[in-house]
């Protein structure tokens, strides 16, 4: 419940920084200025689970990762907004074991440079995300009791940062994440993951 008062409060955050983009452009002479714009990357997500106070890691995992965002321009090269990445892959164990792996987000962003709005123009950009989500993976079960598989999953708040650039007209976004899991979750891990997402057309 506390995880979710927190997202919450990052949200009512987010109006508050609408709010002054609202005066920006009671200021500005764009009349188009504070329109939401879509914006979709899809690409390649690495995971890896991490137990922080002895370094074990159970698991990794290999996926594809959607990320669409919604963000409200503060000028022409800076934005924020909400994005809600979700994605799906394989995990494999510390045994060698092959589960199906899934992870789903929800968290305010803020953006600047390339792609921050549709009317940057430059070269290069820059990101920051911070919410709420879940690493889950659908592990086997063997207790002979129950069903075949249970969900073994890594819920927690969600951090991460990245760098966006231009390679020959194409956008190329490169992130570091991590699931914090609460200190109160017993053998649940945190999870890092690393993801190299193509901006698509919009």
């Amino acid at each position: 419940m506390k995880n979710w008062l927190f997202v919450a409060l990052i949200f009512v955050a987010l109006l508050d920084a609408n709010a002054q983009r609202r005066n920006y452009r009671a200021g500005s002479a764009k009349s188009d200025e504070g329109q939401g714009e879509w914006f979709h990357t899809l690409g390649y997500d690495y995971g890896v689970g991490i137990d922080l106070t002895t370094g074990y890691l159970p698991f990794q995992s290999n996926g594809v990762t959607w990320a669409p965002r919604y963000t409200f321009p503060i000028g022409s090269e800076m934005s924020v907004g909400a994005m809600a990445p979700v994605g799906l892959g394989f995990s494999q164990n510390s045994n060698g074991g092959i589960s199906l792996a899934y992870h789903y987000t929800l968290a305010a962003t803020l953006q600047v440079g390339l792609s921050s709005t549709r009317d940057a123009n430059v070269a290069f950009g820059a990101f920051m995300n911070l919410g709420y989500g879940s690493f889950d993976r659908q592990v086997r079960n063997n207790s002979g009791i129950g069903p075949a598989f249970e969900r073994d999953g890594s819920n927690g708040v969600f951090s991460e940062v990245g760098l966006r650039y231009d390679y020959r007209g194409n956008e190329i976004n490169l992130s570091a994440g991590l699931w914090r899991v609460p200190v109160s979750a017993v053998d649940k891990v945190d999870v890092v993951s690393l993801r190299l997402l193509y901006g698509l057309v919009n």
